[in-house]
């Protein structure tokens, strides 16, 4: 069951347009796995990524491996 913080949310979400755009490009181009993507195409959907995700990435740690085998 959804808050009615979450409904409020949800609705703000489905009237911006720019956030729709944003989805149905994400969603074209997860069908369009196998195709060659340019790099607008590649710019696009970072930029869509980015507002969607829009915290910054924590540093991580290296993690040397001392035994690897193939």
């Amino acid at each position: 069951m959804l808050s009615e913080e979450e409904k409020r949310e949800l609705k703000e979400m489905a009237a911006s347009s720019t956030l729709r755009e944003e989805f149905r490009a994400l969603r074209n181009n997860s069908r369009d796995l196998e195709v060659c993507v340019n790099v607008d195409q590649l710019v696009q959907w970072l930029t869509a990524v980015s507002r969607i995700c829009p915290n910054r990435v924590q540093p991580r740690p290296f993690v040397r491996y001392v035994n690897v085998k193939i």
